[in-house]
């Protein structure tokens, strides 16, 4: 136990597992000894080794889980607040994996079920921990393919960087409703790709339902919703202008 018996029992109590803890013993998700087995090891009060597992809490090294006992949430790593929940734990060794390098950038993580099933949670709790990376720019979710190390901002491939660069322009009203987007010739001309590149682009957007094709007019920007809810009109056909 830690020197300074001028200090309270529970106060050395803690610093001792604490010590413990940050040394990987026991490692993060893994459980303390019971409230019994640390007084008898520590020869004081139960009460005593509450106070002290109270002060973990406070510290949020450990959560208290109702009817198993006290459970190792992991350090602070990156200036983030030790996990406190079931997602925050899986999201917290996600970002570790990240910041480690044995993630890589553009890497696809595992689905929803295989984390689940990794970390022993819901499918739910593992997509929280998903969407919380994904609000921190970590991981970003792709289309019909998984989610991805990096975020919204650096898109995958050139196929989706092209697709990323037009949805854009469709959300944001640049191209409104009934626009006929360009060929795929000047397309690739506007965005120095290879038509191949270009056509997968168009591919993901009409997936996503922001393009369809339109016998005679090529492909035309469908009806999309605006802030309050109502979806925008369709007016005549226009050229996306070069």
């Amino acid at each position: 136990m830690s020197q300074g018996n001028d200090r309270p029992a529970y106060s050395r109590i803690a610093d001792d597992l604490r010590a413990q803890i940050q040394s990987g013993d026991p490692p993060a998700g893994g459980m303390l000894r019971s409230e019994a087995s640390l007084a008898r090891s520590y020869g004081v009060a139960r009460g005593t080794v509450r106070q002290a597992l109270a002060e973990l809490v406070r510290l949020g090294l450990v959560v208290s889980e109702m009817g198993k006992g006290s459970r190792v949430t992991g350090e602070t790593v990156g200036g983030h607040d030790p996990a406190v929940t079931r997602y925050e734990i899986v999201a917290h060794s996600i970002r570790k994996q990240v910041a480690s390098g044995s993630l890589g950038r553009n890497q696809q993580l595992p689905g929803e079920e295989a984390l689940a099933e990794q970390f022993s949670v819901s499918k739910g709790t593992a997509r929280q921990a998903l969407q919380m990376l994904a609000d921190e720019g970590l991981v970003t979710a792709v289309h019909g393919k998984g989610w991805f190390v990096g975020n919204a901002q650096t898109p995958l491939t050139r196929a989706d960087e092209i697709a990323h660069l037009i949805r854009e322009q469709i959300i944001s009203g640049n191209i409104p409703a009934g626009t006929q987007l360009a060929g795929e010739n000047q397309l690739a001309q506007q965005y120095s790709a290879a038509r191949g590149t270009v056509r997968r682009a168009i591919a993901t957007l009409e997936a996503e339902g922001y393009l369809e094709s339109r016998r005679g007019q090529g492909r035309t920007v469908t009806k999309r919703t605006e802030p309050d809810g109502s979806e925008a009109t369709t007016g005549p056909a226009k050229r996306l202008p070069t």
